[in-house]
C-alpha cells in the first residue's frame, strides 16, 4: 500500500477570534486533529460552506478559543474525536483582564459509538 498528501490539502482555514459573533454558528463533522502551539485543534467539515474572508471554504479548524475549550469542558469533554458531529455558536462574549473579550460559545457534541 502507499499513501500520499500534501500539506495544502490538510490546510483549513482558523475561525479566530475575529470571526465569530453573537448567532454565528458551525454545524459540522470532525475529519482530523492536529497539535498546534496553543494546543488540540480540530478539522471540521461544516454541513454548508463557511465564508471566511469572503471565501467559500469546505473546511474550517476550530482550536484554542478558551471560550470554546470552557464550553467543550462544561459539556463533559476534554477534547473531540474524529467522527464527532459539532454544532458550536457564539453566545456573546466577556470582557477579560487581557484587554479583549472572550468569546463564549454554547456546544454540542454527537458521538457514534465507532468515532475514534
Amino acid at each position: 500500500m502507499k499513501f500520499t498528501g500534501r500539506t495544502e490539502d490538510a490546510a483549513a482555514p482558523f475561525l479566530g477570534a475575529e470571526f465569530w459573533k453573537r448567532g454565528t454558528k458551525i454545524i459540522g463533522k470532525v475529519v482530523r486533529t492536529f497539535k498546534s502551539a496553543n494546543g488540540d485543534c480540530y478539522a471540521i467539515r461544516p454541513a454548508q460552506a463557511t465564508q471566511v474572508n469572503g471565501e467559500a471554504c469546505e473546511e474550517v479548524s476550530v482550536g484554542s478559543l478558551t471560550g470554546f475549550l470552557m464550553a467543550l469542558q462544561a459539556s463533559g469533554l476534554e477534547r473531540l474525536q474524529i467522527g464527532d458531529v459539532l454544532y458550536l455558536e457564539c453566545t456573546g462574549f466577556t470582557p477579560t483582564t487581557k484587554g479583549h473579550e472572550r468569546a463564549n460559545f454554547y456546544v454540542e457534541v454527537e458521538r457514534s459509538s465507532t468515532a475514534s
